[in-house]
């Protein structure tokens, strides 16, 4: 029995010698390989050094998050993933440039290039892919805005701050460009934005539904001189009472414009015998759609017609004929109750216009709170890992650069497996603090 034992406990030790010997085998292969992407790609010392200094800083970064977020043996595991999925950010960044290219015939090679280590640089700041950012600027610059890079840098914070797909940012961004005719004025679409995203947020209603009800109904706002705070809180209002969808709610508002404003429209069933109708309903209740200024009988502001509407819409008691007049007026169904919504909580109205104008800086901030996030820290690193790549727009090269690095990381999965988490994350950072100082250690740790 006690020789059984010792044979045991020998051949355990010899096993672990083995194991030991492979991750040693495994490291110098690692090593290997990061001296062949070195190579390969052409990269200077100096360019390498500042890759591993700032691979170290956002392992570290990373790593700080995961405490908070994952266990050690998810962080790694989650790590292992983002470094692969660097490979395949690398092709989408050389498609993307690609494609920007060749719609885009006055880009010299070097506006390319620089647009390629702007990408990598938003992905720093902002914790999103470099791919994100340079889709941005190729969407921007198909829709023939002069300042693509800034429109698709305004893109990213939305899709931060407000958690939306770019695809939605995109087109909120654009209709509200043209819809209120801003020329592509950052200023003036940041605080759309800051406004909007703060009402949303304050009331917990989806920052992508409030946008495509924005989209749809901010050119007939826009017709009636309602501006875009006030569309906002007016479309969030009904939205947080009735707790239906951006695009029915869009519709309704329309309908109510159209009727408050006196504006005939085939699509929506308004003609000119409604419209009279609902003037007839309004003058019952005292509130006039018209004034006369300088001699002239015009139309009045109709947030105005209906903010005088609200006071005495709501003094009545349920079931007068005057209410009731009223909501039929419009068409009654959905759009009645819409304007029952709206009139009936029309100091939420007020405060949420309020909140609009007082929300300067707040996408800003709620994007900085998603960039410093655990998936903002993997993307910044995923970005470190794509940005060592010399001249991302030759396709040869890239290719070059996406084969060192498949090699790479196969034998970090088997390194990974043998170390544990803990020392897989030192292990990386200990390895990239000098591309081709293969005789230093190996492990470096991370506090």
């Amino acid at each position: 029995m006690e020789q059984n034992n010792e044979q045991i406990l020998l051949t355990g030790k010899l096993d672990q010698a083995k194991s030991k010997a492979q991750i040693n085998a495994d490291i110098k292969q690692l090593q290997k390989n990061i001296n062949a992407l070195y190579l390969d790609t052409g990269l200077d010392q100096k360019t390498t050094d500042s890759f591993g200094k700032r691979l170290k800083e956002q392992l570290k970064q990373a790593a700080g998050s995961f405490k908070q977020w994952l266990s050690p043996a998810s962080a790694t595991s989650a790590l292992i993933k983002q470094m692969k999925t660097a490979i395949t950010g690398l092709k989408e960044v050389n498609t993307l440039l690609t494609k920007i290219g060749n719609t885009n015939a006055n880009l010299s090679q070097s506006d390319l290039s620089r647009l390629a280590a702007r990408a990598f640089d938003m992905s720093g700041k902002t914790g999103s892919k470099p791919s994100d950012y340079l889709s941005g600027v190729q969407d921007a610059l198909l829709k023939g805005y002069k300042n693509a890079e800034e429109i698709a840098e305004l893109s990213l914070n939305a899709q931060n701050a407000f958690h939306m797909t770019s695809g939605q940012a995109n087109s909120y961004i654009n209709a509200m460009d043209k819809a209120y005719q801003l020329g592509g004025s950052i200023k003036e679409l940041t605080d759309i934005l800051d406004g909007s995203g703060s009402i949303a947020g304050r009331y917990t209603l989806d920052m992508a539904q409030l946008s495509e009800g924005m989209s749809a109904a901010s050119s007939a706002a826009y017709g009636l001189n309602v501006d875009a705070g006030k569309t906002t809180a007016a479309l969030a209002t009904m939205m947080n009472t009735l707790r239906l969808g951006g695009q029915d709610t869009a519709q309704a508002f329309r309908t109510i414009l159209s009727y408050t404003g006196q504006t005939a429209n085939a699509d929506l069933g308004i003609d000119a015998s409604g419209l009279a109708a609902y003037e007839q309903a309004c003058n019952r209740l005292n509130v006039s759609l018209r004034e006369t200024k300088d001699g002239v009988l015009s139309l009045r502001d109709p947030m105005e017609v209906l903010g005088e509407l609200s006071v005495i819409y709501n003094r009545l008691q349920e079931g007068d004929a005057r209410k009731t007049g009223l909501l039929s007026a419009v068409g009654g169904g959905s759009d009645a109750a819409h304007l029952d919504a709206l009139l009936s909580h029309w100091q939420d109205y007020e405060n949420m216009l309020r909140l609009y104008e007082q929300s300067s800086g707040s996408m800003a901030k709620a994007a900085q709170n998603t960039a410093d996030s655990w998936e903002g820290s993997l993307n910044r690193l995923a970005g470190t890992w794509e940005s060592t790549i010399g001249n991302l727009v030759d396709d040869e090269s890239v290719v070059t650069a996406i084969n060192a690095l498949n090699g790479l990381l196969s034998v970090v999965e088997h390194v990974t497996d043998a170390l544990g988490p803990i020392g897989s994350v030192g292990l990386f950072a200990g390895l990239f603090s000098g591309f081709k100082n293969t005789g230093r250690d190996v492990m470096l740790s991370l506090s």
